[in-house]
Parts: C-alpha cells; structure tokens; sequence
C-alpha cells in the first residue's frame, strides 16, 4: 500500500487580509507563487512549482494539500512558518495537524462492481457507473471510505494511519473472497 498524498490543517491565530499576504509573498518569492482567489475569504497559493498547495483563508485558518508523505507535509508546514515570518507575518501562535492521507492499493485482479454492491450492502455502497466509474464503500467497522474500480485499484482516505487503511483493504478482501465462492 504506498501513500498518495496527505492533507493538514492548521491555524495562524489571527485574521489574514489575502490580497497583501499575496503580494507580500510575490514580492518575496517571485512569480512561483501561484495565487489562485476563491472570492474574498480564501486563496489558494503555491510557493513552489508543482509543490503543495496551501488554501489559505480570512479567517487565518490554513489547508495544506499534495505533499506524498506525511514527512513532506511536516517539511510544507514548516517552509509555509519560515516563509510567513520572513514577510513579516507573526505566526507564533500557527498550529497544524495532519487530517488525514490518501493511500493507494492494487488488488491485482478485476473487480465485478455490480456484484460487490450487493455483497457489500446498498446501505454502505454508492455505485453510479454513469456518474462515476468506481464504488464508493463506507465500511461501517472502520473509518475510511473506499473507492474501488473494476481494475482492482482502490483509494482509500478518511485515515492517517496505514494500519487502520490496511484492515479496510483486508476486510474487503475477505468480502471478495466470500464472492468468488458463491
């Protein structure tokens, strides 16, 4: 099972005008920072190419999204501190946690999504294959949320802990087999 990104969340302890922190980071950092304005409560902005993206809004509270490991996502939390007081900005009152990560698993073998719907139950399933080609399972034993495709490759989120995401993909398996007898 490899881990495909993680996401935190965190806080500066203050309110935040966006429009000067944007340009207070360009000025710092150049034209790597890729603002993108979601209205004016919240930007999304980048401090290098192709790194994580911070979501950042008013109100000071923060999102880090796509560092692939929970290593990388401490190192983002980290430059985004270092960055901020090199600007000017008092972030000593910032906390962050990690929320959770996305993991990744190959069952390698084609998976009957019709026949698993039902085998799962209707009340833990949601497979609209016009709308979305995978099934989308909410084990209700675990904390996590499946997405299962008829490739045999899964995404599982709603964790942080492999451990907890390995039982799902484990369980699910133990379904499966249950199907391939029957």
């Amino acid at each position: 099972m490899e881990i495909v990104s993680t996401m935190g969340s965190g806080s500066l302890g203050r309110e935040m005008d966006l429009q000067t922190l944007v340009s207070e980071l360009e000025g710092h950092l150049g034209e790597i920072v890729d603002a993108n304005f979601h209205g004016t409560a919240m930007v999304t902005v980048r401090l290098e190419e192709n790194g994580p993206a911070y979501t950042i809004y008013r109100t000071g509270t923060f999102q880090i999204r796509g560092a692939e490991t929970e290593e990388l996502l401490t190192e983002s939390f980290r430059r985004f501190e270092e960055v901020l007081r090199e600007i000017g900005v008092d972030a000593s009152e910032t906390e962050f946690r990690q929320v959770t990560s996305v993991f990744m698993e190959d069952l390698g073998r084609v998976v009957n999504l019709e026949a698993l719907t039902i085998a799962l139950g209707l009340e833990h399933t949601e497979y609209e294959p016009e709308q979305f080609p995978g099934l989308i399972y909410r084990p209700h034993q675990f904390e996590v949320t499946l997405l299962i495709f008829a490739t045999g490759k899964i995404i599982i989120g709603g964790t942080t802990d492999r451990e907890h995401a390995k039982s799902a993909i484990q369980h699910l398996q133990e379904e499966l087999s249950f199907l391939d007898t029957a």
